[in-house]
């Protein structure tokens, strides 16, 4: 019980705190003998059977701590002349076997620190008097102590204590005893009984086993070929003779973690063989070469490529031992199998990132894979696998990837949802590394695998709307990559998407025509700024009349989004047909516009909106003949006066007057009729709301507009600025925002003929506001 458990250690830490007081204060008084005993009974502590694992573990750094005091005590009293043979052998006297080897280690640590004695003979000796603790916890731990104060006196090549002391062999050959002793003595612990928990109190432990190996690793002494001559098979004759999963496993992935990388690529067969043909069946050997792989793709983008690529083939040797696992009958979960392809694609795509062989060779592994399951192995975790298989060449080959054989082929164990996740990455990459597309092959091969975003395939599946949203802009962003240099197969591959785009429906449209519509205007000015078209298929002809049914398509269903792109059209072809030869096309599209305005929208609010955008279109255009474009104006003039509000008709019809005088066209006439019709309203609807003379003010700044353009009478505009002084005042009384900005507007307006007077600009030296 968890309760005892802490009865447990509360009791046997009081007692080593209790033990541990005594001890120093016998060191403080020179009494040794004393210390011995208090220091043996706070080692008794540690002869427990009662706690856990866990708390053994906190009672032993306990007990540590106190130990290192005493080893101090050891090395001062050697410096006041005591002899360390002597020592060594009195604490052998102590009465129980547990204090007594502490203690042995304790003195043999200092011992070796007076070179008396060669630091071999007494680490060998250490080691064979431990071998009488059999207990695994109890034994563990005592050869954990004899690793931690022992590590720094080791006969390491350039230590004080190499030559007579030993050398690297020796150093070598004491650790890995110690490992292999605690390697068993770990097993052991596993015993029969509720496995599960004794797994974990092993895990809870195996700091103390790895200590070993990372300690072999730090062996100044332990160069490439000590590594691959001797430690190396070492540690693995421990690790296959152990017939331990949790042994394996662990050593294994402390062995890569220990040694530096450059030993690893000397050494990697072995390790691959290691796991592929000698480590127990329920080892995950997966996560060891995801490890391995990991490690090696660091050192691989950390250093010289060269090097790293000639001097071992280590994509072949992964792939070799890969491969024995996919095709052996061994009990590797489907699962498990696909993350280890997924980590050997992103191994492969970050130490050879240009090699399409190699990803094209573990897209044939992954399918061959695929093809030998049942339809239920497909897991919602595997299917997630191979999404990011299909995704990962993305970002470093790109397009490029979507031309391999095997491609198709792992996508079509996808379900609707990951097929549209895969094509959702797809497009993704393209956009986020502006990838041009500009290959007919790829851009066949793009469609066939974003087909899930572009059509409702027959397993197709309902998704919120903002998602949908997200993934058809997706879409039509990646139409706008669409390049070449040759304006022909530029025309074709913008074909292509068009084609699929009208395989789909009407809420896809939405978003695909637009895009599609834009990438053809841009085609339109690309072969105007070239002299015009080449060929039939590029001609100004075939190219407006299909924009024009992409756009009748939409109308039907979103006249508002159909009205801006005919607006939009307009403004593309007042680029390219600066001769007017598509007049009576422009007329159409132009009165094309009129009609969705006049029958299809009604909101008021956005009528007025697309009115302003209707007029400013209009006064730009230049493609238009005289006669046509007079009737146009006309038309926006007259649906400016059916606006719903009077002020909004005022406003619409002075607006107006932008078309008929422009850079384009110059009909002061037209001009003039516009304000006279402004102001005509504009007087019925102030009558009603003294407020509205923000409209006179408004009609007051478009006179200033055009005032050195074209001729108006003087008592005309003294005329409106009458009726803005007599409306003012009322207009302001109230304070409140529509007030505000009247004054704004007035103020800056006053502001306007101040500054122009101190110009001496002669045609306002008459106005006075």
């Amino acid at each position: 019980m968890e309760e005892d458990q802490e009865k447990y250690l509360e009791d046997a830490r009081k007692v080593v705190k209790e033990q541990a007081y005594f001890m120093r204060a016998s060191l403080e008084k020179a009494q040794l003998k004393d210390a011995l005993r208090y220091s043996s009974a706070m080692l008794s502590e540690l002869k427990t059977s009662l706690l856990s694992p866990r708390n053994y573990y906190i009672l032993f750094m306990q007990v540590f701590d106190e130990m290192r005091i005493l080893e101090n005590y050891f090395k001062e009293e050697y410096r006041r002349g005591r002899k360390m043979p002597d020592l060594y052998e009195s604490v052998q006297h102590a009465t129980y076997v547990i204090p007594r080897l502490y203690l042995l280690i304790t003195v043999g640590s200092v011992f070796i620190q007076t070179h008396e004695i060669g630091a071999k003979v007494i680490l060998l000796d250490l080691l064979e008097c431990i071998k009488a603790i059999q207990h695994p916890l109890r034994g563990l731990f005592i050869r954990y102590y004899f690793l931690k104060l022992c590590k720094d006196r080791l006969p390491d090549t350039g230590s004080e204590y190499e030559g007579t002391g030993g050398n690297i062999d020796d150093a070598i050959e004491i650790i890995i005893r110690n490992l292999s002793e605690m390697n068993k003595l770990w097993i052991r612990m596993q015993g029969s009984k509720d496995k599960s928990k004794r797994e974990r109190e092993r895990l809870d432990l195996k700091v103390t086993i790895g200590e070993n190996v990372t300690r072999l690793s730090n062996l100044e002494g332990v160069s490439l070929d000590t590594y691959k001559t001797k430690v190396l098979p070492k540690i693995i004759d421990i690790i296959t003779s152990s017939k331990d999963a949790i042994s394996q496993t662990y050593l294994m992935d402390c062995t890569i973690q220990a040694f530096p990388d450059e030993y690893h690529l000397q050494t990697l067969q072995e390790l691959l063989k290691v796991c592929t043909t000698q480590l127990e069946p329920t080892v995950d050997i997966k996560n060891i070469f995801i490890n391995l792989m990991g490690r090696l793709a660091d050192f691989a983008l950390n250093n010289d490529m060269g090097t790293f690529n000639s001097e071992v083939d280590i994509y072949s040797m992964f792939k070799q031992n890969i491969d024995k696992m996919l095709d052996s009958n061994s009990q590797i979960e489907f699962k498990n199998l696909l993350d280890l392809q997924v980590a050997f694609l992103n191994f492969t795509l970050r130490c050879y990132p240009s090699n399409s062989e190699y990803v094209n060779d573990i897209l044939k592994s992954c399918c061959r894979l695929c093809e030998r399951q049942n339809e239920t192995d497909f897991t919602e975790e595997c299917q997630k696998n191979i999404v990011k298989f299909l995704a990962m060449p993305l970002d470093t080959m790109s397009l490029s990837i979507l031309t391999m054989n095997e491609y198709p082929n792992l996508m079509k164990h996808l379900p609707f949802q990951k097929r549209r996740q895969v094509a959702i990455k797809i497009c993704q990459a393209v956009i986020n590394l502006n990838q041009v597309i500009e290959d007919l092959k790829i851009t066949e091969e793009l469609l066939k695998f974003i087909q899930p975003l572009l059509i409702t395939q027959n397993d197709y599946v309902e998704i919120p709307e903002n998602e949908f949203e997200e993934e058809q802009q997706l879409v039509a962003r990646t139409v706008h990559l669409v390049q070449n240099a040759d304006l022909a197969i530029h025309n074709t591959i913008l074909q292509q998407f068009i084609a699929r785009f009208q395989q789909g429906e009407i809420n896809r449209q939405k978003y695909t025509y637009p895009a599609a519509i834009f990438a053809l205007f841009r085609l339109l000015q690309l072969i105007a700024a070239q002299g015009g078209p080449q060929t039939q298929e590029t001609s100004y002809k075939v190219l407006f009349e299909q924009i024009r049914g992409l756009i009748d398509v939409l109308q039907a269903n979103f006249p508002e989004l159909a009205l801006k792109l005919n607006l939009n059209f307009l403004l593309c072809i007042n680029i390219v047909d600066q001769a007017q030869e598509f007049d009576e096309f422009s007329y159409d599209i132009g009165t094309q516009v009129i009609t969705i305005f006049q029958d299809e929208i009604g909101d008021s609010n956005v009528k007025v909106v697309l009115l302003n955008q209707i007029m400013s279109t209009f006064a730009k255009l230049n493609c238009i003949s005289g006669e046509n474009f007079d009737t146009l104006a006309g038309n926006a003039t007259q649906q400016a006066a059916k606006l719903l509000k009077k002020n909004e008709q005022a406003i619409g019809v002075i607006n107006a007057a932008h078309m008929f005088y422009n850079e384009n066209i110059k009909n002061a006439q037209r001009v003039q009729e516009c304000f006279k019709k402004a102001i005509k309203i504009a007087n019925q609807s102030i009558a009603n709301n003294p407020k509205f003379v923000y409209v006179f003010i408004q009609i007051l700044n478009k006179y200033f507009y055009f005032f050195e353009q074209v001729e108006f009478k003087e008592a005309e505009i003294q005329e409106v600025i009458k009726i803005i002084n007599e409306k003012l005042p009322k207009a302001l009384q109230d304070n409140d925002e529509q007030s505000k900005k009247i004054k704004i507007l007035w103020t800056a307006t006053q502001e306007l003929v101040r500054e122009r007077k101190r110009r001496q600009i002669q045609a306002y030296q008459q106005i006075n506001i």
